[in-house]
């Protein structure tokens, strides 16, 4: 049985902020969503089990060196060599010349292929991620499988991001048990009963 296969967005998903790599200063601190890290996470661990076959980015960024950043920070979070197989940026040769290009089912084809897996089904197989609620690939694959990242995401705020399509799709295969899990009220409310903290209020990661 082919394996999921997950493709994310990167800006206003799973990080907050855009800053000049090359010109990095002390005050520029990268702000990852932690529910989208720990899904990430899942995803990883699910991957490992054979549960899902490939993660990607797609993105409509063109700064190479940020992107690259962001991978080498998500790679420490999650202690691995490799978060995705195949990243996507804007300026790929493959799509369309513009500064939002559509994002489209035929660019997952296009990495699936690059790193030599089957395109089988796969409209069935894959699952999106992005601020964006309505980009081309909202109509080539499956309704639930569109996991619109909501509200967009940006320092300090609260996400509130339906994951559970993904997060049951991995459980019915038997694999993706996390160490983390996306925060929500209720699991909050489980784990502690007094007041909490802004800090553990706040759904983001500071990059030291």
């Amino acid at each position: 049985m082919s394996g999921l296969v997950l493709v994310w967005d990167m800006d206003n998903t799973l990080v907050g902020n855009y800053f000049d790599v090359e010109n990095k200063s002390e005050k520029d601190i990268l702000y990852l969503n932690r529910n989208a890290v720990a899904v990430l996470e899942t995803a990883v661990n699910a991957k490992m089990r054979g549960n899902v076959d490939a993660i990607f980015m797609l993105t409509n960024n063109a700064d190479k060196q940020f992107i690259e950043y962001v991978h080498d920070r998500l790679k420490t979070r999650l202690d691995v060599p490799v978060v995705f197989d195949y990243i996507m940026d804007r300026t790929h040769e493959s799509r369309t010349p513009s500064d939002d290009p559509p994002k489209r089912l035929k660019d997952v084809e296009y990495m699936m292929e690059a790193v030599g897996l089957s395109t089988y089904n796969l409209a069935n197989r894959v699952f999106f991620f992005d601020d964006i609620p309505d980009h081309k690939i909202l109509a080539e694959i499956p309704p639930a499988h569109y996991i619109h990242i909501f509200p967009r995401f940006e320092p300090f705020t609260q996400d509130q991001t339906d994951f559970k399509p993904l997060l049951d799709a991995i459980s019915a295969r038997g694999g993706g048990r996390r160490r983390r899990r996306p925060s929500t009220r209720k699991t909050r409310a489980k784990k502690r009963s007094g007041k909490m903290s802004k800090k553990n209020l706040t759904n983001m990661f500071h990059d030291m």
